[in-house]
Formats: C-alpha cells, sequence, structure tokens
C-alpha cells in the first residue's frame, strides 16, 4: 500500500466534500473563498514524524537466567529484547520505587509495569487478591491490553505447557453482568479499569468483594496516559488515589505512563516538570530520578555521509522496491534520519519536532541544490521505501523497524464567511470568525454571511437595534467580542440581502409568512442603496422564514 497515495486520496475526497456545499452568487465572496480553499485553509500541508530505534539493553530471559526477574518470566517474554528505558523502570519497580515512563507511542511502555507486576506476583504464588489495578483514560486501551495479556498467557502454556498462575480481568462497565460475578467472587490479581468504574467499585455495596480484596493486597496502582487526567478530572483523578493509598493496608508502588507530558527545555528540566506533575496527581514524593524518558539511537549505518554523496544520491532515481541493505546505508535515508527524526543535545540523542512534508522537502532542496520538484521527488520516493522495507520486517514478525514514521494531517472545521458592509471595492471577506475588522483601528463590526441553496445569492444575519445594525449568527448565541449578546425586547431580527435585485415586493411578499404582515414588522430600509445595492426586511416577533431567496 503506498500511504502517500492513500493521504491524497483522502485529501482529494475531502476538498470535493467540502466544496461540493459551496454555491456562491457573488463573485467577490466566491473569490474570496475559493482562494481560502486553495490555501489549504481546512487541510494545512501534514506534519512528517520519524520514530526513531529505540536504545537496546538486554533480555529478559537473561536477566531471569541472572536470577534478576523470576525464572518464569522467560516463559512469558521468550527472546523478548529491552529498551533501555524499559530495563531502567523495570529496575526501579524491582525495587519498589514509584516510577513515571515518558516515552514515543510505539516503545513498550506498558511492559515496564505489566514485568514490575508479573515478578511479584509470580515470587509470592499463594497470595490471592488484587494486587494491582491498571487505569486507562478509554476501554478501547483495556480492551487492546487484554487481549496482549492475552498473548501473554498463551506464551507462557505453550513455553511450560502450564496453566498461566496470573489471573486478570476488566471492569469496564461494558461487561455482562456473568462475567463481574466472577470478578466478586474471585478477585484477580490485575485488574484494568477506568477511573470512572474504579470509584463505582470502592463506593457500591455490590462491589464490596473486590474492594476488600484491592485494600488488603493491593501492591501497585498504574495510571496509563496519565498526562490526560488534567483539570477538574484530574483533580478528581488525584483524590481517588489519595483514598485508595489511604485504605490500603500495604505500601503501595504508584506507575504512570505517557507519551506526551512536556516540551522544549533539556531532559533534566522536562523530568523536573513530570516529576512535579507525578507528585500532584499521586500525592507523593517524586524527584527527576524517578522519571524514564526514552533513550534513541540511529538505525541506520551511514551517518557520516559524504556532503557529495548526498547530493549526487538526490540526482540519481531511488528504487522504492530495493531491499533493506541497500536503504540503510543510502545518503538520503541517513540525511532523514540524522538531520529531520533526530538531534543531538548534551551528548544525548533527541526526537526533533515533526515538521511539514513541505518544509523536509525544502530544506533538502536547500542543502542540495536541486530545484523544489526534484526533492520532492527524492523524498516521496525515500518514504515509499522505507514503508515497503519496514512492511517485509513487520510480515517476518521483526520487532525491528528503520526510520518509521507517521503523516499528521490536521482537518480544520468548515464555518462561516464574514464581511465589512462597505463598498465592494473596500469590504473585508474572511472565514475567521471576529466582531471587528482586525486591520483597521476603527471598530468597523463583521457579519455573518448565509447563502440560499436554491440560487446562491448571499444574505446576511442581523439585529436591527434602533437606527444600528448588528451581526446576528444565526448559528451562535453571539460572536467573540459580544458583551453579553442581550437585546432589547424592540430589537428586530431578519436578514440583510447583498443582492437587492433578488428581492421583488410584488413577487417575495406573498411568499412570507402571515405573522411577518403586522404594523411595524415589514421594514424595507431602500436608503442603504446609496452606498450598496442591498435591501433589509426584519421580523418585529425574532421569527424567520426561509424564502425561494433566501434559505
Amino acid at each position: 500500500m503506498n500511504i502517500l497515495n492513500v493521504h491524497s486520496k483522502i485529501i482529494e475526497d475531502y476538498a470535493t466534500y467540502t466544496e461540493s456545499f459551496i454555491d456562491i452568487a457573488d463573485d467577490g465572496i466566491r473569490t474570496a473563498v475559493h482562494d481560502e480553499l486553495a490555501g489549504k485553509r481546512f487541510w494545512p500541508d501534514p506534519l512528517l514524524q520519524f520514530n526513531p530505534a529505540y536504545q537496546k539493553a538486554g533480555r529478559i530471559d537473561t536477566l531471569a537466567a541472572e536470577g534478576i526477574l523470576h525464572p518464569q518470566m522467560a516463559a512469558i517474554f521468550s527472546k523478548y529484547e529491552l529498551y533501555k528505558h524499559q530495563l531502567d523502570a523495570i529496575s526501579l519497580g524491582l525495587q519498589n520505587t514509584d516510577f513515571v515512563v515518558t516515552s514515543g507511542t510505539g516503545s513498550g511502555k506498558s511492559l515496564t509495569y505489566m514485568a514490575t507486576i508479573f515478578n511479584h506476583v509470580l515470587s509470592q504464588p499463594e497470595k490471592r487478591g488484587v494486587v494491582a489495578v491498571i487505569v486507562y483514560p478509554m476501554n478501547a486501551l483495556i480492551n487492546s491490553q487484554t487481549e496482549e495479556l492475552n498473548r501473554y498467557r498463551d506464551q507462557y502454556q505453550r513455553e511450560t505447557g502450564k496453566d498461566f498462575p496470573i489471573k486478570f480481568g476488566q471492569y469496564t462497565g461494558q461487561e455482562k453482568e456473568e462475567e463481574r460475578e466472577k470478578l466478586r467472587q474471585n478477585p484477580p490479581h490485575i485488574i484494568l479499569t477506568n477511573y470512572m468504574m474504579l470509584e463505582l467499585m470502592l463506593t457500591r455495596q455490590i462491589d464490596k468483594p473486590i474492594t476488600n480484596s484491592i485494600y488488603a493486597n493491593l501492591r501497585y496502582l498504574v495510571f496509563d496516559e496519565m498526562h490526560t487526567y488534567r483539570g477538574r478530572q484530574g483533580a478528581d483523578v488525584a483524590m481517588l488515589i489519595r483514598r485508595i493509598r489511604a485504605g490500603a493496608e500495604q505500601p503501595v508502588t504508584c506507575i504512570g505512563t505517557s507519551a506526551t507530558m512536556v516540551s522544549g527545555g533539556s531532559v533534566q528540566t522536562q523530568r523536573e516538570a513530570v516529576a512535579q506533575v507525578a507528585q500532584l496527581l499521586f500525592g507523593k514524593p517524586f524527584t527527576p530520578e524517578q522519571i524514564i524518558t526514552e533513550s534513541l539511537e540511529r538505525s541506520l549505518s551511514r551517518p557520516d555521509y559524504g556532503f557529495e554523496e548526498l547530493k549526487d544520491a538526490v540526482r540519481r532515481p531511488i528504487d522504492p522496491t530495493a531491499p533493506a541493505d541497500a536503504l540503510v546505508i543510502h545518503p538520503v535515508a541517513n540525511w532523514l534520519e540524522n538531520a529531520v527524526a533526530l538531534n543531538r543535545e548534551d551528548q544525548i540523542l533527541r526526537r526533533r519536532t515533526p515538521e511539514t512534508r513541505q518544509a523536509v522537502a525544502d530544506r533538502l532542496a536547500t542543502t542540495c541544490a536541486v530545484d523544489g520538484t526534484t526533492a520532492r521527488r527524492v523524498l516521496n520516493d525515500m518514504l515509499l521505501w522505507i514503508s515497503n522495507v519496514n512492511a517485509v520486517l513487520f510480515t517476518e514478525n521483526k520487532r525491528y523497524t528503520f526510520l518509521p514514521y507517521r503523516i499528521h494531517q490536521f482537518f480544520g472545521q468548515t464555518g462561516s464567511v464574514f464581511l465589512s458592509l462597505e463598498a465592494p471595492e473596500k469590504r473585508l471577506i474572511t472565514l475567521e470568525a471576529a466582531r471587528y475588522r482586525p486591520d483597521s483601528e476603527e471598530k468597523i463590526p463583521l457579519y455573518p454571511v448565509f447563502f440560499s441553496r436554491v440560487t446562491g445569492e448571499s444574505f446576511v444575519g442581523v439585529f436591527l437595534n434602533g437606527k444600528t445594525i448588528e451581526p446576528r449568527n444565526l448559528r451562535e448565541p453571539k460572536l467573540a467580542g459580544d458583551d453579553d449578546g442581550a437585546t432589547s425586547p424592540d430589537v428586530n431580527v431578519g436578514y440583510l440581502l447583498l443582492n437587492g435585485a433578488v428581492w421583488d415586493p410584488d413577487q417575495d411578499l406573498a411568499a412570507l409568512p402571515e405573522t411577518w404582515f403586522r404594523t411595524g414588522t415589514l421594514t424595507l430600509l431602500p436608503r442603504y442603496q446609496k452606498r450598496m445595492p442591498r435591501k433589509i426586511w426584519f421580523n418585529h416577533l425574532g421569527e424567520y422564514s426561509h424564502t425561494p431567496h433566501a434559505q
């Protein structure tokens, strides 16, 4: 599958879908809207994010053979190679030290607490009850983790021919009552849940057996994706954690994971910031040494490629079907890893901030003194080559990959058109919702514009407040900048037509509802045609109706 073609097709379909709703009769507004769409306002250039390789640090079966981990851990994690951040975290967990792991997506953060918990349960086979509670922000993550635990169980049973000694279950509110009753009758070692169900378990009488088991046996309290707990929800979770720790009969080791916590600053500064967050959430002291960050390494073979080699490689065709051994030494691939994916700071490799694909191509063009078209072609061919090589590694069940990447595409929410009620050659037309023209010191109001689905004619939602015309957004109770959005009972509401030619009183009055035909309810303002051809009508009762000219 060519992911670049898939991305292009998605953008093309979204653009077609968006433009299918646009039928604008006014030339000036139509041009302004199409210029905004052509400028990718609602689908900016995608970000290209590389996922660098993580530094390897040994195997679980080796640690088990050395007596660092329980011998049965080798059967659960057969031939499993650890990254350095995983080993660092597990080392803290084995000492019953609280820790937080912050590393990229797919870096095996969940293994750090699973291995810690498994090792504890295996070391005390006679113990029963809830040893660990793992809290996830979404039930989808719980379901995914349950599948992973099932794979660990199956792996152990294949290796040993014995039943898996670690019991686990999920409690999300989606399970059938029979499944919940089984958990109550025989609480497992590990419960996977969300924070709302955890709070219910601690308060409902029917769940008392689980609650008692948690308070009597709990040793590990884990919060996955802990960055999601903030604001009032974060305060609720922090209080819940304190309640559990206060009721627990044994010391509880608190563990957190997150792919994103803080950005900017040195590694030490980031660790200090995460430690402060962890201390607030868990209510326990955290030092920077308890914050485990990712350790990266290069996945390609030639970081010392020559500049002339790079220029020559850019000018040569790239074969996206070539094998992996050609990819790892290619100068363009190594340039991507060293100049786009990684950055060395204080002798430590760190991942760079994602850039747009266009920005990466522009840098390659500048570096190698080639035109933009050539640089984009080379970049696209290289990305396709990386995808093809990694797809083969995936089918072969290889854990390592070469410079995997993600394309992050953001889609903006469409909204209204806004304009100033000035002469056509002076008026501002924008898709940015605002109360006044941002390019003028005078407070010139901006009015929301809507369009007839039948004719494409433009009309403006307005209030007539005395002799003042004020913006009236039909989709929002008020625009940004309104003081309170309140109007007096005497304020009339209605539409202002930008094209007076579409209003024919002799024909169109018959299309208006009877409620509009009361003294003072219908007002025409032809005097405004001196400045701009438009007319306006108002419904005194605050109602409006769709007519053939303004739907």
